[in-house]
């Protein structure tokens, strides 16, 4: 794809804001000509819907305004939609979320080459009108934007997208306005959908829409079936016969929160797991929460002259924002290239060490960190440490004695990792006073009595989700053996093309993943193309960096050249306990064509 220039969409949403400002919250404000011929082109748009009433779906409105698609949704009845809202216009969307709270809205310039497209994950996608008018734009510019925008818009959707432009079937065109040949929209959608691709221009205006699809519909000639979809990610769980005896315990107890009798046993058999002495594990409502008591144990609050908290850009949101839910700012930092961690010697070294209040070093995709390492670093700087090892629970139960010492490690129980509570999370550590510590942070600050001693939240985890945790814990051999099984045969299969040196999986990380490590991004595109295109869903974990997402491009940061490198060719594959040999053969053809095309 060709460069952007993200001044492209100040240019437009400027236009866009003086329509809002003449004529207000109407068609015309939206540059739509009338209510009625916008409503016209609302129905169409919801054409690319091919599932029933009854299946729930996320549709994304890209260039969503003020949200009236959403208006012309719910007075079609159509409650199985759950809307995302998509605009660069403050202005529209300040009035969407004023009138419809609790929405999701996002402001996003569509022509910025840094957006971050990983905030939409939806079914549907529809562009209406975002591309029918183009100001005083250049045509190629505008048919740039387009491209652009649909490439970057189709590997985040699931099932299908839809846009529209002005046509040249016309008596006239103006100048202002984008009027694409057929063949060329079709020529772009072929490219990303092969022959799922379906063009209107039977309703009147002088206009058409297209439609691509990622599953079948009568229409179209399917690339895979809806049946062979693969996704990404499906939680196994225990079933409800295993957490039927706890349950029971609950109810006989009727304590259902505030550290009960299940919680307790969760954290003696997690401490017992470990190798480690009781009272050497703490749980918590979650991973975040988990990390926020573990900082707050072994580095206190942010100080006015440590106010920073060092951190990889190379992590998922959550890092960063338990740091700042500490009262503390956080400052990227860039990773090692073979380890896709922080380097504890490199850092010993950092310019900012004089400022920095607590390191976060994170174990990236349940990579195994060695605590010797940091408590090196943390000997040698008087900086304190804290480790996000969320998804490090099997690593964990393998290797405690490198991986658990008097550095507080916190733990995802999210039902997304390998080892879940459904939701929750553990902070872990060989001192046990630290531990306490952790355990009043996420008690309000309360220790032995009900007075607050301490800053602190409400982080402690319910008997419910502790009840899960003990069934998991009952068949966590059986879980861990069959997500090892779909490991080997991604191998396998792999191995036969040549490619199996290009799988991430356990033991280097956790069995929850499964990695596929392309050699640049080009080939990461093309991959991730050809994968949606073959019916396999996928994820860029921790996206593109945190420094990709809105709220913390801002941040201060070193050179991030090597998040920059890593992070665009590390694609997550589906991986599940139950993941089939026929879908797990469906994903490795899949990548196999990807990674041969030209």
């Amino acid at each position: 794809m060709g460069q952007l220039d993200r001044q492209l969409g100040d240019r437009l949403v400027k236009h866009y804001n003086r329509g809002l400002t003449e004529h207000g919250d109407t068609a015309q404000g939206a540059l739509w000509p009338n209510e009625i011929d916008r409503r016209t082109r609302f129905g169409v748009m919801l054409d690319v819907i091919e599932t029933s009433p009854a299946t729930s779906i996320v549709l994304c409105d890209l260039g969503c305004g003020t949200g009236s698609l959403l208006s012309y949704i719910r007075e079609r009845g159509l409650e199985n939609i759950t809307y995302i809202g998509v605009d660069y216009s403050a202005a529209a969307l300040k009035l969407a979320r004023a009138k419809f709270p609790g929405v999701t809205f996002i402001e996003m310039n569509i022509a910025d080459p840094d957006a971050d497209w990983d905030r939409i994950s939806c079914d549907y996608l529809v562009c209406n009108g975002v591309f029918t008018g183009k100001m005083d734009i250049s045509h190629k510019e505008m048919w740039l934007l387009l491209e652009n925008t649909i490439k970057n818009a189709w590997y985040q959707v699931r099932r299908g997208l839809a846009f529209n432009v002005m046509s040249k079937v016309v008596d006239w065109e103006r100048d202002d306005l984008l009027h694409v040949p057929m063949d060329d929209s079709v020529r772009l959608l072929h490219g990303l959908a092969g022959r799922n691709v379906r063009v209107r221009a039977d309703y009147g205006l002088y206009e058409y829409t297209s439609y691509a699809f990622k599953l079948p519909s009568d229409c179209v000639e399917a690339t895979a079936p809806a049946s062979d979809f693969v996704p990404v990610l499906r939680p196994l769980l225990p079933s409800c016969d295993r957490l039927l005896p706890y349950l029971r315990r609950i109810d006989r107890a009727r304590v259902y929160t505030n550290h009960g009798p299940l919680l307790a046993e969760l954290e003696m058999r997690l401490s017992a797991r470990f190798n480690l002495p009781v009272e050497s594990v703490v749980c918590a409502s979650s991973g975040t929460t988990a990390l926020v008591g573990a900082i707050l144990a072994t580095a206190g609050r942010a100080t006015a002259e440590r106010p920073l908290a060092l951190v990889p850009a190379f992590t998922f949101a959550a890092t960063a924002l338990a740091a700042e839910q500490c009262g503390y700012r956080p400052y990227l930092v860039d990773i090692d290239e073979a380890t896709w961690a922080l380097d504890p010697d490199k850092l010993a070294l950092h310019p900012m060490l004089d400022q920095a209040g607590v390191v976060i070093p994170v174990a990236p995709f349940g990579r195994t960190i060695a605590q010797s390492g940091w408590m090196n670093f943390r000997n040698r700087t008087g900086v304190p440490v804290a480790i996000d090892a969320a998804a490090s629970f099997d690593g964990l139960t393998q290797e405690p004695q490198s991986f658990v010492g008097t550095i507080p490690i916190s733990l995802s129980f999210h039902a997304t990792k390998s080892f879940s509570a459904g939701c929750g999370g553990a902070v872990v550590s060989s001192d046990c006073d630290l531990v306490a510590r952790a355990g009043q942070a996420l008690n309000f600050g309360f220790f032995h009595g009900r007075e607050s001693e301490s800053f602190g939240t409400n982080g402690k985890l319910s008997e419910y989700h502790a009840a899960v945790g003990l069934a998991e814990l009952d068949g966590w051999h059986e879980k861990s053996a069959a997500m090892r099984t779909v490991i080997n045969e991604y191998r396998a299969y792999l191995g036969e093309a040549g490619l199996a040196h290009r799988l991430v999986g356990a033991p280097e990380i956790s069995v929850g993943y499964v990695l596929f490590r392309c050699v640049d991004a080009d080939e990461a595109m093309r991959v991730r193309a050809g994968l949606q295109q073959h019916g396999v869903d996928h994820r860029l974990w921790y996206s593109h960096g945190l420094q990709h997402h809105s709220y913390f491009s801002q941040l201060k940061r070193d050179d991030l050249s090597i998040t920059e490198a890593v992070a665009p060719c590390l694609i997550g594959l589906p991986m599940a306990p139950d993941l089939s040999t026929g879908q797990i053969a469906q994903v490795a053809a899949a990548l196999c064509a990807s990674v041969r095309m030209p």
